[in-house]
C-alpha cells in the first residue's frame, strides 16, 4: 500500500513559496521556538487527520480519502496578515502529486496571543486515493 501523506512536499511547497518564514518545519521534529526575534515567523505543519470520503470500491481494494493537514504560524502581530496571505497563496489550489486533487483550505482560529506574538492555526483539506 502506498501512504498518500504529502508531508514532504507540503514542507517544501511552503520554504519555496514563503521566503519570509524565518521556519518551515514539521510539528512533531520542530526545536522549540525559544528566541521569537530570529526562529519566528514560523510554519509548524503536521497530519492532522485523514478519513474516508466515499465507499471503498468493491472490484479493486481503493478508497477516496481526505487528508487533513494543520499549520501553526507563530509570528509577531505586525507581520501576521502578510505571512497567512503568503501561506494560503502557497497552498490554494495546488495538486501536490497526480493523484491528488487541489489543496482546500478548511478553516482557521487564533489560538493564543501573548504580547506580540500571535499563535495561528489553520486547516488545510485535500482529497486521493488509499490504494491496496
Amino acid at each position: 500500500m502506498t501512504d498518500p501523506d504529502i508531508i514532504d512536499a507540503m514542507l517544501q511547497r511552503v520554504r519555496d513559496q514563503c521566503p519570509g518564514l524565518a521556519i518551515v518545519d514539521e510539528a512533531w521534529f520542530a526545536e522549540p521556538i525559544d528566541n521569537f526575534d530570529t526562529q519566528t515567523p514560523a510554519a509548524l505543519i503536521y497530519l492532522a487527520e485523514d478519513g474516508a470520503a466515499g465507499e471503498p470500491e468493491t472490484i479493486r481494494p481503493t478508497q477516496r480519502i481526505t487528508l487533513s493537514y494543520g499549520i501553526w504560524l507563530v509570528i509577531k502581530r505586525p507581520d501576521f496578515r502578510a505571512q497567512r496571505q503568503a501561506l494560503r497563496e502557497a497552498l490554494m489550489g495546488w495538486e501536490p502529486t497526480a493523484e491528488h486533487e487541489p489543496m482546500a483550505y478548511r478553516g482557521g482560529q487564533t489560538t493564543d496571543i501573548r504580547g506580540e506574538l500571535i499563535w495561528w492555526r489553520e486547516f488545510w483539506n485535500v482529497d486521493t486515493w488509499l490504494r491496496g
